[in-house]
């Protein structure tokens, strides 16, 4: 009857204010909203380990039920952070001695609370919310009762680290385990008495709980101490500014957000093309400034998980003027836009710029300079280029780094870096009237100011309603009226590939009819999809990669793709890089896992047939390639399994090696 009681007595535990906590590709935990005026979220400071930025998902809830499975968040991390549920926050502060981190969140779902700090009684029932690494469900409950309140005196050790000693704590009957750490630990009123922390394995069921008065010493001493540090002009300009193909290992172009609500992102021509849809990166916030290390930036995998990758197409570009308009899906929490300045600046005023020059380790590198002049100058190429107003610029520029923003001493912008070649020292932007011209004629989410970006709007109007009935006619299955309409309609010409390839056309041949819906660099991914597989049918690997990567370029989670890269980079021979292929497929989506490791059991078929007598040939790419899906794992069952697997195979036969891989993940 007594328990009867004490469970009626139960008041719910408030959820919303709970969190899943990510470092990514290292730890993961949980944590609990502790107030949200300052937008404060506490966790456990090995949770958060050394990163100065964690990634932390709220509860999400879909057609009135709790979304629990593990794997449905992380394929869903670009869903959710458009609807705030997943943000990524600064590590503010972190404390050993009570094994305490804060986090400070840019934003918050609407009607989160924080939780309310209590004392905890001994006998008392408390209920852990926490995300087990071994379970496959996020937000589970662990119950018990409070056991002991007291001062923890030796703490306990984390990378060698002491970690909680002299911390109060509760110990809690509560069978946690990795992955709970972190978690908020509740009373039977719903107030939060602590956090689970740690487990003292020698005692069964013996759980650390870091006190609610340890708690609140920590955050009393967060709120004492100065003001996180703002923003500098030049950091300010830095997190406004993005990174155009990042991943390209030719030209390093820079680009600007200049409208936060539209997604407006303005950058050079160069490189670009209207109708093509690129990867750019956003900074990655580092404290008051951003991530300078270029490494990172080249990762677009790590970048989406992160929140900073986004797809940009490409709505304008004036070759004249070295100016392209980019349009991104959504625009991460962290990024600023700039505003265009109404008058140019003179010569001789102070000027600040963002790029990303080639020959140094660094990205989004800031530089001071002055304006030279003002004039007009040839930024297009080739000797007949016209002459626009432009700003001459004493910038450490490179032409191979075009498209980053230039900002006056108000930090207004006065223009893009050009990809004009100049002496040293010497750079190139459009001036301001040149940026809003060229706006004003191409950017349709405003009404045209001028008669001449009225009159430009006008004269694409055929074009665009030309396009717009050849979809139309092609969706009804009218193609040769479509191309009439529009002779590059990729709609008419994938329905046309599709259509030959079906009636036994070679793959050659039907691949030939998409080329027209792709040429001029534009973007159409079911297009480049089809092209990739009938190069594949053809044995054309080169032209398979380049569309897969464009593919991907666009879009790093696609999972699809990104397998059959891990073919193709075989096929010519790229072991390495098929590898990595694996390991970034894995990473974009752990539950991708049983079908990569089908396809290389597959693939380690195949170099059985065209290496016979050779088993160490498949089993050696079995073995990176499982290597490398096990290294992108998280902790938990599935990485231990092919560990295990790995090791049993290690120091066997080839042809026994073989056979131990081919059961690995399966």
């Amino acid at each position: 009857m007594t328990a009867l009681v004490l469970a009626a007595a139960l008041q719910p535990v408030p959820l919303p204010a709970c969190a899943w906590v990510r470092a990514e590709g290292e730890t993961a935990g949980a944590g609990f909203v502790v107030d949200s005026q300052k937008r404060w979220l506490v966790t456990a400071r090995h949770v958060v380990a050394d990163h100065t930025a964690v990634d932390v998902f709220f509860p999400w809830v879909e057609n009135g039920t709790l979304v629990t499975d593990r794997a449905a968040y992380l394929r869903a991390r670009g869903r959710l952070r458009e609807r705030g549920l997943l943000v990524t926050g600064t590590v503010v502060r972190t404390h050993d001695a009570a094994d305490l981190a804060l986090v400070e969140l840019p934003s918050f779902p609407a009607g989160t609370p924080a939780v309310t700090l209590a004392a905890a009684r001994v006998g008392e029932p408390l209920r852990v919310v926490g995300h087990r690494l071994d379970l496959d469900t996020l937000w589970n409950r662990t119950s018990g009762p409070a056991r002991q309140v007291g001062v923890l005196a030796a703490g306990y050790t984390w990378r060698g680290r002491t970690l909680a000693a002299g911390a109060g704590v509760v110990l809690g009957q509560l069978p946690i385990e990795e992955g709970d750490s972190g978690g908020p630990a509740f009373d039977s009123r719903g107030n939060c008495v602590g956090m689970a922390a740690a487990l003292r394995r020698q005692a069964p069921d013996a759980a650390v709980v870091i006190s609610a008065d340890e708690i609140r010493r920590f955050l009393s001493a967060a709120a004492d101490a100065p003001p996180a540090e703002r923003s500098n002009a030049a950091e300010s300009l830095q997190r406004a500014a993005v990174w155009v193909r990042p991943t390209a290992t030719e030209r390093f172009a820079g680009g600007v957000l200049i409208d936060r609500d539209r997604g407006l992102v303005l950058s050079s021509a160069k490189g670009l093309a209207v109708g093509d849809r690129v990867g750019l990166a956003f900074a990655l916030p580092r404290g008051a400034g951003v991530v300078g290390e270029r490494a990172p930036y080249r990762d677009p995998v790590g970048l989406q998980l992160k929140g900073a990758w986004r797809a940009a197409a490409v709505l304008a570009r004036d070759t004249d003027r070295d100016l392209a308009l980019l349009r991104v899906d959504s625009v991460p929490a962290s990024a600023q836009g700039v505003n265009l300045a109404a008058n140019p600046p003179a010569a001789g005023d102070a000027v600040h710029a963002v790029s990303h020059p080639g020959g140094v380790e660094f990205a989004f590198v800031y530089a001071a300079g002055v304006v030279r002049q003002r004039g007009r100058v040839a930024l297009g190429d080739g000797e007949k280029a016209p002459r626009v107003g432009a700003l001459v610029l004493q910038l450490p520029t490179q032409a191979g780094s075009p498209g980053g923003p230039v900002a006056n001493a108000r930090g207004e912008l006065v223009g893009v870096l050009a990809a004009r070649d100049g002496a040293q020292s010497v750079g190139y932007a459009a001036d301001p009237a040149e940026v809003g011209a060229f706006l004003d004629a191409n950017d349709v989410t405003r009404l045209p100011r001028t008669l001449p970006g009225l009159a430009a709007r006008l004269n694409a109007v055929p074009g665009r309603v030309a396009a717009q009935v050849a979809v139309a006619l092609a969706r009804h299955g009218k193609l040769t009226d479509a191309l009439a309409f529009d002779p590059a309609c990729p709609e008419a010409h994938l329905a046309q590939a599709t259509q030959l390839f079906e009636r036994g056309f070679a793959p050659r041949e039907a691949r030939d009819f998409l080329d027209p819906a792709l040429s001029g660099g534009r973007f159409h991914a079911p297009a480049l999809r089809l092209r990739a597989d009938l190069s594949v049918r053809a044995t054309d690997w080169r032209a398979a990669r380049g569309d897969l990567e464009r593919l991907l370029d666009a879009d790093p989670a696609d999972t699809a793709s990104r397998r059959k890269l891990v073919r193709v980079l075989l096929e010519l021979g790229k072991d390495a890089d098929a590898a990595s292929a694996v390991g970034d497929a894995v990473r974009a989506d752990a539950g991708s896992l049983t079908n990569l490791v089908t396809d290389l059991n597959e693939q380690a078929d195949a170099l059985e047939k065209k290496f016979p007598g050779a088993p160490g040939v498949p089993a050696g790419w079995l073995e990176r390639g499982l290597t490398a899906a096990r290294d992108a794992l998280p902790a938990g069952p599935g990485r231990e399994g092919l560990t295990a697997a790995l090791r049993r195979a290690a120091g066997a036969t080839d042809a026994e090696r073989l056979r131990l891989l081919r059961g690995a993940g399966r």
